[in-house]
């Protein structure tokens, strides 16, 4: 479940990266992180980042990340 979660974040973040006027050592000064660092946040086959810092790099790309939670349909 989580490497699904870290899945669909990464492309989102890549699709919105592409699309954000901001460059990209912009957005590396505003994680507070390095270059190599947003390379492995967008790297879709690395499961061993972190939500939070996937979390991070949507809101520096300004999205809004919103968690549903329901009951499973039988």
């Amino acid at each position: 479940m989580r490497d699904l979660l870290l899945y669909k974040l990464t492309i989102e973040a890549q699709k919105r990266l592409e699309e954000s006027p901001l460059s990209k050592r912009e957005i590396i000064r505003r994680l507070g992180t390095s270059a190599a660092q947003l390379y492995r946040l967008l790297d879709s086959t690395n499961y061993r980042k972190s939500v939070d810092k996937l979390l991070l790099l949507l809101h520096v790309l300004d999205c809004e990340v919103d968690l549903v939670v329901r009951e499973r349909s039988a």
